[in-house]
C-alpha cells in the first residue's frame, strides 16, 4: 500500500555498482556538503536538543540502517526510515548485486561526524507505520474533530504539521555519508528517523 501512496524517485547521479553503499562519489558529497552548510552558516538552536545524546544514538541507528541493508531487511517493516526512503533503499538493493554487498565492511567505524544543517519545516513527518504513512491515531482525531467541529474554532483548523529537519555528516574509513534526520515537533516526545542518504531521493 505505501508504495502506491509515496513517492520515491531516485537520484538519477547515482552509481550502485561503483558505490554499492553511499551511492555517489565522494567528490559529489564534499559539494553537496558545502552547499549545506552555505546555506545554514548558523546553525538554528530552536528546537534545542540534546547533540550528543543524539549523535550517539544516530551512529548506532546509522550502523543499523547499514547492516540492515546488507542483509537484506525489508525496510517498510522498519522505524529508522520513513516510507519514501524505505521504498528507495528497498528498490537500490533489489538492483544491486549480491558480490557487490558481500565485499562490503560488516561494520561502519565512524571516526568523525558533524551537523551540517538544522530546519524546521511546515511539512507532514510521514512514518511506516502510520496510515497510509500519514496519519496515526491522534492525527486521525484531530482532522475527524476539525471537519465536525467546522472553521469556527480556527486554532484547530489553523494547526499545521511541523517538523524538524538535520543533516549530519558522518566520516568512516570506508565511508563519507550525509544522513538527513527528521523528527515530528507536533508529537510530544517524537523520535528521530532518517528521510534521506546522500540525498539519494
Amino acid at each position: 500500500m505505501l508504495h502506491l501512496v509515496h513517492d520515491s524517485n531516485i537520484c538519477l547521479k547515482i552509481c550502485s555498482k561503483k558505490y554499492p553503499w553511499g551511492w555517489k562519489s565522494k567528490e559529489s558529497l564534499v559539494n553537496y556538503k558545502k552547499l549545506l552548510y552555505s546555506q545554514n552558516k548558523k546553525i538554528k538552536t530552536e528546537n534545542e536538543f540534546n547533540v550528543d545524546d543524539f549523535l550517539s544514538n544516530s551512529i548506532f541507528a546509522y550502523n543499523l540502517i547499514y547492516k540492515s541493508y546488507i542483509d537484506n531487511v525489508d525496510f517498510l517493516d522498519y522505524q529508522y526510515t520513513n516510507p519514501s526512503l524505505s521504498i528507495a533503499l528497498n528498490n537500490l538493493r533489489d538492483y544491486t548485486c549480491y558480490e557487490s554487498l558481500n565485499r562490503l565492511p560488516r561494520e561502519i567505524n565512524v571516526t568523525k561526524y558533524k551537523i551540517l544543517s538544522n530546519k524546521i519545516k511546515n511539512e507532514v513527518t510521514t512514518n511506516n507505520f502510520k496510515f497510509l504513512g500519514y496519519y496515526d491515531n491522534l492525527e486521525i482525531s484531530h482532522e475527524l474533530s476539525a471537519g465536525a467541529i467546522g472553521p469556527e474554532v480556527r486554532y484547530i483548523w489553523d494547526q499545521k504539521p511541523v517538523k524538524q529537519v538535520i543533516n549530519v555528516l558522518y566520516k568512516s574509513d570506508d565511508f563519507y555519508d550525509i544522513i538527513e534526520w527528521e523528527r515530528d515537533l507536533a508529537e510530544e516526545d517524537p523520535d528521530w528517523q532518517v528521510s534521506n542518504i546522500n540525498k539519494i531521493i
